[in-house]
């Protein structure tokens, strides 16, 4: 029987600051499988991991990608870390058996990252996801990846402003063509019926946004022929890992 693949959302979520080498490795202690996170491309082509598309330089709000590396390393976090790259990140991290998803919104971040997920020899623990924020076709964000690597693994993240999620919203037909193995939807509209649809036409199901120990436990114990949901990611992690390991193993 499976066991639901825990992602920790930027890290160990809100433990710490997030989408931060500290973040990721304290997300490795709690015992995540994989950690969730966002990516940006910098103008000399460096890829950052960082939610943020703009960084606020001398009282100016600039793109991330109109910088170069060394502008965006002289801001700091928080925690008064810069903010990682992704070779810093698979460099830290390249003893442990850890998955990484990255939420991407060009295809051209989607292939650097392939190009360093190469580099690295990782390539089959990456994943890349559309945001979702983000309302255009799948193939607008990933034809150009899937014709750049046949393999690399994809996800769709479903559009959030979808209150009533109808089949159509999932883009079959689309991940049937791009080869797109993950459905994720966020804790609001995941229930047991769309768990069974989107497990019955062949796809993986992920849930993200799950917070609270009901909420966990509700998802955790949800099984359709013997299979529980595939991934969960969250902002609590350790209290995933925790509940997942005491459910799933009884």
């Amino acid at each position: 029987m499976n066991r639901t693949f825990v992602w920790g959302h930027r890290g160990a979520g809100f433990s710490g600051v997030q989408n931060s080498i500290a973040s990721f490795q304290k997300a490795i202690e709690m015992g995540v499988d994989g950690i969730k996170t966002e990516a940006q491309l910098s103008k000399d082509n460096e890829i950052f991991l960082t939610f943020q598309q703009n960084l606020n330089l001398n009282g100016n709000s600039i793109p991330i990608s109109k910088l170069d590396k060394d502008k965006i390393k002289k801001f700091k976090l928080e925690n008064g870390e810069s903010i990682p790259t992704l070779p810093e990140l698979f460099e830290n991290f390249r003893n442990h058996e850890i998955g990484y998803n990255f939420d991407i919104r060009t295809p051209e971040i989607g292939i650097r990252i392939i190009e360093i997920a190469r580099e690295f020899n990782v390539l089959d623990k990456i994943e890349i996801a559309k945001s979702s924020i983000d309302s255009r076709p799948l193939s607008k964000i990933f034809s150009k990846i899937r014709n750049f690597d046949k393999n690399v693994k994809l996800s769709n993240s479903v559009f959030l402003k979808y209150s009533n999620l109808e089949e159509k919203h999932l883009e079959l037909e689309s991940m049937n063509k791009l080869n797109i193995g993950c459905i994720n939807v966020n804790y609001n509209i995941a229930n047991f019926e769309l768990f069974k649809l989107v497990i019955s036409k062949g796809f993986k199901f992920c849930v993200w946004g799950v917070l609270f120990k009901r909420n966990m436990e509700d998802f955790l114990k949800m099984k359709y022929q013997g299979r529980y949901i595939d991934e969960i990611m969250s902002n609590f992690p350790e209290r995933l890992v925790e509940l997942r390991d005491k459910i799933q193993n009884n």
